[in-house]
């Protein structure tokens, strides 16, 4: 109840910025826009969100190209983010930004760096700024850039910030891929009669050698990698149960690489002492980490970022789904076969067997 007041109270003081929000903006930022004839020069993508979301929004870039070949595309997405735009935008056009929070039950909040970031970006003169963040930090964001118009959805208390709000996909039971092609629907009106998501998906281009991960490790065959931790500890598969599938896998490989972010150490070398042959990798760059996965025979993670990755790049995945997540709204997608969804109570033979059969 406080928290539906506090929101209704920060809508309300919200909106009494109308008037200063016409004056900043672009003229006819508010008006409405014919996407029909619109041929934007440069645009930008804001994709802050952690490593699933993010991969999915950056699925568009290829039909934004298609859509508007003339025009540049930019990404402003998180640091550990970068390198999952290679191969889809050039490396200069990719923007670090560490201010736009995603979750800020996780992350600190600083209006400050926030109006910093984008005054350092707002020389860039976009045309249009595509916002796949959705929240009420990037819908500031993006509006503090004074492109010409913006879409996005959502963007909670500041969702009248942008020139068009798109319905949020997510309230629909839409699976996650749905989201960012939703946001850009009204881009391909008059240039696409419909635009459903599809197969195959585009994964980041590798920047880092498989082989050169491999050597790094000292593997001298195939084996796997198992990704422990999640972005909250209700997602997370026990410890114990790891330990027991990694033990299994080690059966059938000459190693298994635990990985995580930097926060997941701990748990990550936990993890890998307890599996004969075990290896903890934390916080490695996401170039190595996407270089790891491609090289591996199999996957076994927890309902995150990895598993979309694994999937995108053709890897056997199992992913654990703990119940506070919907398979149907959150599984990695990928060829048939590719991927498994796994629950709780899923026995760990029967995950074990599906991630030998990509060669293991």
């Amino acid at each position: 109840m406080l928290k539906t007041i506090g929101r209704s109270v920060l809508s309300l003081t919200s909106r009494m910025l109308w008037p200063a929000a016409r004056l900043y903006a672009r003229q006819g930022y508010f008006s409405g826009q014919d996407w029909s004839g619109f041929q934007p020069r440069r645009i930008a993508i804001v994709a802050c969100h952690w490593i699933g979301d993010t991969f999915w929004a950056s699925q568009v870039v290829p039909v934004l190209a298609e859509r508007f070949p003339q025009a540049r595309i930019f990404a402003v997405t998180k640091p550990f983010c970068v390198d999952l735009w290679a191969g889809l935008i050039p490396p200069a056009q990719v923007i670090a930004a560490r201010a736009i929070v995603s979750d800020r039950h996780r992350e600190a909040v600083d209006w400050s760096a926030l109006r910093q970031a984008a005054a350092d970006l707002r020389g860039r003169d976009f045309d249009l700024v595509i916002d796949l963040t959705g929240n009420r930090y990037s819908a500031a964001f993006s509006f503090l850039l004074r492109p010409a118009v913006s879409l996005g959805f959502g963007g909670d208390e500041l969702g009248w910030l942008y020139s068009q709000t798109v319905p949020d996909a997510r309230r629909s039971g839409a699976h996650l891929s749905e989201q960012p092609f939703r946001v850009i629907e009204p881009l391909l009106a008059g240039w696409a009669q419909t635009f459903a998501y599809r197969l195959p998906l585009r994964a980041p281009s590798l920047t880092v050698s498989p082989e050169s991960q491999r050597q790094k490790l000292g593997l001298a065959g195939s084996y796997f990698v198992m990704a422990p931790g999640a972005g909250w500890s209700e997602k997370q598969w026990p410890t114990a149960k790891f330990i027991q599938a990694g033990r299994g896998l080690a059966m059938h490989a000459s190693g298994v690489v635990v990985i995580g972010s930097s926060a997941q150490e701990p748990l990550c070398r936990e993890v890998a002492a307890a599996i004969p042959g075990g290896k903890a990798l934390a916080g490695r760059a996401m170039s190595e980490v996407i270089a790891l996965l491609a090289g591996s025979a199999g996957l076994l993670c927890n309902d995150s970022g990895v598993g979309h990755l694994a999937a995108a790049l053709g890897v056997r995945t199992a992913v654990v789904f703990t119940g506070v997540t919907d398979p149907a709204l959150c599984r990695p997608l990928g060829r048939e076969g590719v991927v498994k969804v796994a629950c709780q109570d899923t026995p760990i033979d029967e995950i074990i067997y599906h991630l030998r059969q990509g060669g293991g």
